[in-house]
């Protein structure tokens, strides 16, 4: 079987040598590129065209010293933008000391399919990461995880019964597809698309993850099976 190509961009030279060491020791990952700058970014996927982006948050633009400090910074979010039109087949895994709410929220908002810390078990979890991401899941790792599901309770509770149903199953079995879901819930699968569209305008988001993750935030979901039902809504 072909193994899963994936190229690395970050600044730190040990990051990029332990991540190396590490799809080196899995038959079925193979890395086929790696940098150190934003400007690197899209010679890498051009030339390599690889399954999975593994991409860091805080490295410089330029390889060279820039004439200003402030010219040099990486922006990432024009660059997940630019990666969604021109690299759309591309899975990208952010892989960063930062976790800030709002960085990681609209960085799923913008495709990226995964968001692990450099802390120290990082080693454990990266190939699981490279694996759920080709299988078209989302993978955070547990720091993320708990950033993106605390409280929030800036909003109103804005959805329905029936759209907070169908978004709950949905996160409780990523796998199962709308077919499946609209049979466990007893409604066709153009209801299940309904409710979908319904819950991305109302929580102004354009996609499934990034829906689920503020919904969860909201407290309009549970994703934790611990934590208690919260009051029920009309069902429409």
């Amino acid at each position: 079987m072909k193994p899963i190509t994936v190229v690395t961009l970050d600044d730190h030279h040990l990051v990029r040598e332990g991540i190396r060491r590490l799809l080196d020791e899995d038959s079925t990952l193979e890395l086929v590129g790696e940098g150190w700058a934003g400007e690197q970014l899209e010679p890498l996927l051009t030339q390599h065209q690889p399954d999975v982006l593994l991409l860091d948050v805080g490295m410089p633009q330029s390889a060279t010293e820039p004439s200003s400090p402030s010219e040099n910074t990486f922006r990432l979010l024009p660059a997940l933008a630019r990666l969604q039109q021109r690299h759309p087949t591309v899975r990208v895994i952010i892989v960063s000391q930062y976790a800030s709410p709002v960085l990681i929220e609209s960085a799923i908002e913008l495709g990226v399919y995964g968001y692990l810390l450099k802390d120290d078990i990082f080693s454990r979890y990266l190939a699981d990461a490279i694996h759920a991401v080709m299988r078209g899941e989302c993978y955070f790792s547990e720091g993320v995880t708990r950033r993106l599901v605390a409280p929030d309770d800036r909003g109103e509770r804005q959805l329905t019964r029936r759209q907070r149903e169908v978004l709950q199953a949905i996160a409780a079995a990523p796998e199962q597809t709308h077919a499946q879901h609209a049979d466990t819930l007893g409604i066709s699968e153009h209801t299940i698309s309904h409710h979908l569209r319904q819950v991305f305008a109302r929580l102004a988001v354009s996609n499934l993850t990034a829906a689920i993750v503020k919904a969860a935030r909201l407290r309009l979901i549970i994703l934790d099976e611990r934590e208690q039902d919260g009051p029920e809504e009309p069902l429409e």
